[in-house]
């Protein structure tokens, strides 16, 4: 980290020269509703940009012309220990970012520190699985005067974006956080990673439990101003509602379906739509066997904000045997005029629903090896799936793994090119079932996996057919990091081995690359701060700790300008 400090101050130290100042006590620019619903210009209010999850810019003044030239200007160290997955947001020259339940606020001029929230989670926090979550955070969100945090114990703090000052810090007794009693008999709960939503007088809060079971999935839409709570909408049908069926009696105990991405918003129909993750635990043999679809579960649902109910849900891996939780943003795109979900996912396809009603409209593959389905019919089921392990057998290969042909690296959409640009991957994994033990009140997986590994490729392709257009393939493991795009014809991202790229959007030329020495779970953002137009990639993370050994990088949490 040293050497890209020295390289980063030596590369910007005429800016640095020139931006000493600190942010000034300008007056404050509440971000009203007019403001959420635009496209991102000379900011971005939304960790995918715009209420479709587009991750597009309208800016112009970074083009395929002029992107060689660009220049480090800055760079924060936020001090992390975990994985900065946070996609950050800009709003009146200040950049938002969060890790480690900690939100900063930096100027985005000269890289300072403005002012720093901390929350500290409570005494007893802990349990299963829970430490690989905590501090994790994929998401702020920014309405009036206020920035809006979820820390992991389902805890919606209310920030006033100019001095860091706290309006309120509101708890839902719903959603109990896991507590750790005595360091050898966990108590599940909700570890909240995922980032609010801001529409006209609500925001929404994906509520998503830790991998162990036991609590099912919410979204929930609470008041601006005070937190409270307006509505609550369940993933998983409950018994007697339609879809109910789908689950054996006496599932709702197992529960799953946390949605642990942020979703996406139609203004017109008011409906929100978020991908949800895989039932629990994953061998099926308690929730069906892997005969009853599991309605909720590894599917895309769209919630009504008005009454705050479920309009409807698309299964997309029924009775998901697999951890092919399907969380990824639903893009909201217009095909041929018609409005149209676009979801690329973890099944290495990319799905095609009609909004309204979630009817199915077809899946096109992106993932060079595809085994676990052959594809799709007409009604939207998978058709010529494996068999599924038998416990205590061998083990079977499955094409993509349990990582998936994307996973929560965000994808990004450009309605110039007309193409969708995906983090992908190919890796499988030798996957097998194990018995199902109950520790308190915790269940274990019930499955198992050895990863085989292949490669990645960030790729562009065609929204209309899914037609690959380039494709930039990287012999090492891994995903790059989330995907923006931008009326100057770029497409940014940041490959699994650390270095950040600016390529051709239409034919995927590389421009401008630099090497930030970590790589990059979230994707980047572009601004304009005194008339220049900037990107900021949020870095840091180990992917060694999930095999990718190859990198060999640390921990960490860094925050990269790069402008003109």
């Amino acid at each position: 980290m040293d050497h890209l400090v020295r390289k980063l101050i030596i590369a910007g130290i005429g800016l640095s020269l020139c931006l000493t100042a600190a942010v000034g006590v300008a007056q404050a620019q509440p971000v009203t509703d007019v403001m959420l619903a635009a496209d991102p210009g000379e900011s971005w209010l939304h960790t995918n940009g715009n209420w479709a999850g587009h991750r597009f810019s309208t800016l112009t003044e970074l083009n395929t012309s002029n992107a060689k030239n660009l220049k480090p200007a800055w760079l924060f160290s936020t001090g992390g220990k975990t994985d900065a997955q946070n996609t950050p947001l800009y709003h009146d020259r200040l950049v938002y970012f969060a890790q480690d339940n900690t939100v900063f606020a930096i100027d985005a001029r000269s890289g300072r520190r403005v002012w720093k929230y901390e929350h500290k989670l409570p005494d007893d926090w802990g349990g299963q699985f829970v430490d690989f979550f905590t501090g994790k955070h994929r998401g702020l969100a920014i309405y009036g005067e206020y920035i809006y945090f979820l820390s992991n114990d389902a805890k919606l703090h209310a920030i006033q974006y100019k001095t860091g000052q706290m309006k309120f810090v509101k708890s839902y007794p719903d959603f109990p956080y896991p507590k750790d009693f005595t360091k050898a008999k966990d108590s599940n709960g909700y570890v909240t990673t995922v980032g609010p939503f801001a529409i006209p007088g609500t925001i929404i809060i994906p509520m998503n439990a830790t991998d162990t079971g036991g609590l099912q999935g919410y979204v929930i839409g609470v008041n601006p101003d005070t937190g409270e709570m307006k509505w609550k909408a369940n993933m998983i049908p409950v018994p007697g509602e339609p879809g109910g069926e789908t689950w054996p009696a006496g599932s709702a105990q197992w529960g799953g379906a946390g949605p642990w991405i942020t979703g996406s918003w139609d203004p017109e129909l008011k409906m929100y739509f978020t991908g949800t993750a895989n039932a629990y635990e994953w061998n099926p043999k308690k929730r069906g066997g892997g005969k009853m679809d599991n309605l909720g579960a590894a599917s895309v649902v769209a919630v009504d904000t008005e009454a705050g109910k479920v309009a409807w849900r698309y299964t997309a891996v029924p009775g998901d045997p697999w951890d092919f939780d399907v969380v990824q943003t639903p893009m909201l795109i217009s095909i041929d005029g018609k409005k149209t979900i676009v979801h690329p996912n973890k099944t290495g396809f990319i799905h095609y629903l009609e909004p309204k009603t979630g009817k199915f409209l077809q899946a096109v593959p992106f993932a060079d090896k595809i085994n676990w389905a052959k594809g799709y019919d007409v009604s939207g089921r998978p058709i010529g799936q494996l068999d599924l392990p038998v416990e205590g057998g061998p083990k079977i290969d499955v094409w993509p793994s349990v990582l998936g042909g994307v996973n929560m690296y965000p994808s990004a959409y450009n309605p110039l090119t007309g193409d969708v640009y995906l983090p992908a991957a190919n890796i499988g994994m030798k996957y097998f079932y194990e018995d199902i033990k109950v520790v308190s009140n915790v269940r274990a997986l019930g499955a198992n996996w050895e990863f085989i590994w292949g490669y990645e490729v960030d790729e562009a392709r065609d929204v209309k057919s899914g037609r690959e257009v380039w494709r930039d393939q990287k012999s090492k493991n891994g995903y790059a990091g989330g995907m923006l795009t931008t009326a100057g014809n770029l497409t940014f991202y940041t490959s699994q081995d650390g270095v950040f790229h600016a390529v051709n959007a239409t034919t995927g030329e590389s421009l401008y690359t630099f090497n930030l020495g970590t790589t990059a779970y979230s994707g980047p953002i572009t601004f304009t701060v005194d008339g220049r137009q900037c990107v900021v990639q949020a870095a840091g993370g180990t992917p060694a700790k999930f095999g990718y050994q190859e990198h060999k990088m640390e921990l960490g949490g860094l925050l990269a300008a790069f402008c003109l």
